[in-house]
């Protein structure tokens, strides 16, 4: 993961260098994008693990004359539960990290890219 710039005196650059760092930024501004996505997919999938993790626990319970007495904690379903249960917590976890990651280095760049084009549009009008 490319680093935002800490260098924020761009006063003293020129037109073309400017262009380059915004061009160097949208690039980024696209990456990070695309973690982003990525992480939200692995949410949707730890989402939908979880469901299935509920259902498998729903089919652990233990009927005794059509009245439910309990959970079976040695049935298949319940040990898929607490598999599905593991998995969408980590999933979830993960996609979430990568998420709010992702979007502060896009809140930074976005705040870099502004000021670039701002520059920018200075430099243009003093030329004209």
């Amino acid at each position: 993961m490319e680093e935002v710039k800490q260098s924020k005196n761009y006063e003293s650059l020129s037109y073309d260098e400017l262009s380059q760092i915004s061009r160097d930024d949208h690039q980024e501004d696209v990456r990070q994008y695309d973690k982003q996505q990525n992480a939200l997919c692995l949410v949707v999938i730890g989402g939908i693990t979880l469901v299935c993790g509920i259902l498998f626990l729903i089919l652990s319970f233990v009927r005794r004359r059509n009245v439910m007495t309990g959970i079976d904690p040695k049935s298949l379903p319940f040990f898929v539960f607490i598999g599905c249960a593991v998995a969408a917590v980590v999933l979830l976890t993960i996609g979430l990290i990568r998420f709010f990651k992702a979007h502060n280095v896009r809140k930074a760049l976005k705040s870099e890219i502004i000021t670039v084009t701002k520059l920018k549009s200075a430099m243009m009008s003093q030329n004209n």
